[in-house]
């Protein structure tokens, strides 16, 4: 039932913002400028760039999962400053520059939300083709959805679950409230180091999970969950993001 009313949800939505697109007139592609209606993005730059099968065939870090300019196995700062120990594998689907810039600032800053279902899809895609069964969103700050009404990896986790069938569990707080964008790459690793905790969780836990976020930058965040998990007794602790920074 709770799939269902979520579909009919989301085929509103959907209606509503195409009468209101349709009536404006349309708007550009985000990546060629060509007019659409029905998405940000058209259907011939979502083949072309965003590939998931394609992008999970390249050579990766096998560490942080960034791809490789020369096939050394593991990039060059965690080769020399490694920050992910207890993730055993990060999946970062595409780079953060250009368009995909664009899209996540619309899609974070601007709230435009109809690329939540776009997103949602090409993780979906990620983790069946990892073989990935049970999810782990990264927690928002506190306060957050109070405050904005809505976090995008709750968002992404809520279609995953109800309408691809992933086991989404919510078991990770965050405890800091502080946003880390505007701190520096040292400040990130030390401030995120005991930022999450495990919450009460009365169900047995699975041998492996992955857990989602929206962009990787450090590996501090996903790090920090890992150790908690990996504390908790998940053995195996995956990662899959929409973006990394590089």
């Amino acid at each position: 039932m709770k799939k269902i009313l979520f579909e009919l949800k989301q085929i509103i939505i959907t209606a509503f913002r195409l009468l209101y697109v349709f009536i404006s007139g349309g708007e550009s592609c985000a990546i060629c400028g060509k007019k659409v209606f029905t998405r940000p993005v058209c259907k011939e730059c979502m083949a072309r760039h965003f590939s998931v099968k394609k992008i999970m065939e390249l050579e990766r870090c096998r560490c942080c999962g960034k791809v490789l300019i020369c096939l050394n196995g593991k990039c060059s700062v965690c080769r020399e400053k490694p920050v992910l120990k207890s993730t055993d594998s990060v999946l970062p689907l595409f780079s953060y520059r250009l368009w995909n810039k664009e899209l996540m600032f619309r899609w974070k800053m601007q709230d435009e939300r109809r690329l939540s279902p776009i997103f949602a899809s090409l993780l979906a895609q990620a983790l069946r083709l990892a073989g990935e069964t049970f999810i782990v969103p990264v927690p928002p700050r506190k306060g957050k959805i109070r405050k904005k009404g809505w976090d995008q990896i709750d968002e992404l986790c809520t279609f995953l679950e109800r309408r691809y069938g992933f086991k989404v569990l919510k078991i990770l707080e965050r405890k800091s409230s502080q946003q880390q964008k505007k701190l520096s790459r040292a400040e990130r690793l030390e401030h995120i180091k005991n930022s999450y905790v495990l919450k009460v969780y009365s169900g047995t836990l699975p041998e492996s999970i992955c857990l989602i976020d929206d962009v990787c930058t450090t590996g501090s965040t996903l790090e920090s969950c890992a150790s908690v998990l990996k504390a908790a007794g998940i053995k195996r602790v995956n990662a899959i993001t929409l973006f990394s920074v590089d």
